[in-house]
């Protein structure tokens, strides 16, 4: 599969918009697919380090000029038209020849500059097209839609994605690297104390407005411990960089400032209390249980941080010139016990397993479970007869066509049985089949994806006829086997997610040999959870 990301960062825009769709470009890539980026080369954008993560990147010249001012149909624009840089109509024709190259299966717009209008000129160069947004302030055409604001819900939409579009609303979805999710348990022990030596000041890898110079100024107005340290996070093309060293070398605390930290997630995990934007970082630091107090640094932010004070993860600022005075008042409030009470409202907000989430339902697109038909017999041969299936297989001898006629008709007689197709856009992944142990919502599977089948063919298969068999056939439990010898199986049914339940000794004989067994169990409920 190959995704197309068309997002874009400069000193106006920050760099969130390409750090999320860098996140959920690494967890597809972990699975095979192909990544690439289209971006306009503005002052402060993050081409050379997309390029340095190993993504294909096709840069848009950037050259502002009065016939690119974009100026015409202004009353029907997005609000955030001008971050575009020129003229919708040019952006949408270079992205259309920089695809026509590329021939996504799925394009991806992450942009409040661009909307329905832009999309529907894109649209007959992608397969798929998704949108993030999370503004909710114009109409979009696309397939899928992601909004991760805490609280969104799929109705707020209405009217604005096309009847059909999937929407993923809420921090369930929220698209963080998964040092977050690895961090979380960690992070969340060792708030118990409710202690403050570490303060983490976080606004934006850009902060053009300079926020964080605002808290630093204003932390000399606070009462803290002795021993307390302060760490400031910044990106290399924030404008105010060497003035917050300044700022920092004079405070009577020690505060380091990292530029384009690597470590980030660690070093949320290791503060006690955050003082960052109300933006995308919001959600890192409620993944890890983290008390934070929020700054509303665009107008987009207000809603969010107002539904995290209301949920008692954060404490609220106010805009950036509410630093100075609502700082100090603010920390004089807090101590151990509020310190702990955020923690636990903020790790119930995000589990940092979102872009997870995301990838698999990018992955899994139109992936369709069906019951076998006659007319699938000949390919249904074919792939079980083949030796990468066979020598698996508890019975290795090659099936003649009358005894898999045969298997069917009996198959079709067996209500407990079900013989099932997975496909993806009418192409096999492979056959599944499920047969219940009796009437009490138990059944054993056994599967095999089409020989030869491009890489992650197994996990779709595997992911779709479970959901089939929880949500459609309602099955309390799938159970599955593995021969000890039989390492991908196993590993196979651990990725999918099922529980080692124990061993079988001597289950499996091929003529020559009785083998040790695996067994493994999905619970319905740990797949609906997950799922």
């Amino acid at each position: 599969m190959r995704l197309v990301f068309r997002t874009d960062a400069s000193l106006d825009i920050g760099t969130g918009h390409v750090m999320r769709c860098l996140t959920l470009a690494r967890a597809l890539r972990s699975e095979g697919t192909d990544c690439h980026f289209i971006c306009r080369a503005f002052p402060g954008n993050l081409i050379a380090r997309i390029g340095d993560l190993g993504f294909g990147v096709v840069a848009l010249p950037f050259a502002q000029s009065p016939d690119e001012s974009g100026v015409q149909d202004a009353e029907s624009l997005p609000a955030h038209a001008a971050w575009l840089g020129g003229d919708w109509r040019a952006d949408a024709s270079n992205t259309a020849t920089a695809l026509q190259s590329l021939r996504p299966d799925w394009l991806v717009v992450d942009h409040y500059a661009l909307d329905r209008a832009w999309e529907l000129e894109v649209r007959p160069f992608c397969n798929n097209l998704m949108v993030v947004d999370d503004l909710v302030d114009r109409p979009h055409d696309c397939d899928l839609l992601l909004d991760q604001t805490f609280g969104r819900a799929e109705g707020d939409y209405a009217g604005l994605a096309p009847h059909g579009c999937v929407v993923l609303a809420g921090t369930r979805y929220a698209l963080l690297r998964p040092e977050f999710s690895a961090l979380r348990e960690h992070s969340l022990r060792r708030r118990a104390s409710g202690v403050l030596r570490k303060i983490l000041v976080s606004m934006g890898g850009v902060d053009q407005m300079n926020a964080t110079g605002r808290v630093l100024q204003a932390v000399h107005q606070c009462t803290l411990p002795q021993d307390c340290r302060l760490t400031v996070l910044m990106g290399a093309q924030a404008p105010w960089l060497d003035e917050v060293r300044k700022q920092a070398a004079a405070l009577p605390w020690p505060c380091e400032v990292k530029v384009d930290a690597s470590n980030v997630a660690e070093l949320v995990a290791d503060c006690d209390l955050a003082i960052g934007a109300a933006g995308g970082s919001a959600w890192e630091r409620c993944a890890l249980g983290v008390p934070s107090l929020l700054v509303v640094a665009a107008g987009n932010q207000q809603d969010v941080a107002r539904s995290l004070e209301r949920a008692g993860a954060a404490r609220l600022l106010g805009g950036i010139d509410s630093i100075a005075m609502a700082l100090p008042r603010v920390m004089a409030g807090i101590g151990s016990e509020a310190l702990a009470g955020m923690s636990r409202a903020a790790r119930g907000v995000c589990d940092g397993r979102g872009a997870g989430r995301v990838a698999g339902v990018l992955r899994n697109w139109r992936v369709q479970v069906r019951g076998m038909r006659e007319d699938d017999l000949e390919n249904v041969l074919r792939w079980r007869n083949h030796p990468d299936i066979r020598r698996r297989m508890y019975n290795s001898h090659e099936i003649s066509p009358s005894e898999h006629r045969e298997w069917y008709a009996r198959s079709m007689r067996d209500q407990y049985r079900h013989l099932l197709i997975v496909e993806q856009a009418g192409i096999p992944l492979g056959f599944v089949q499920f047969t219940e142990t009796g009437n009490d919502g138990v059944a054993d599977w056994g599967f095999y994806a089409v020989p030869g089948a491009p890489r992650g063919s197994g996990t779709k298969l595997g992911t779709a006829a479970l959901d089939h068999a929880f949500r459609r056939l309602g099955f309390r439990k799938v159970r599955g086997e593995a021969i000890v010898s039989n390492e991908p199986s196993a590993v196979f049914h651990r990725k999918l997610g099922f529980a080692e339940e124990g061993i079988m000794r001597k289950r499996s004989s091929d003529g020559a040999a009785c083998h040790d067994v695996l067994c493994f169990g999905m619970e319905a409920s740990d797949w609906l959870e997950r799922h």
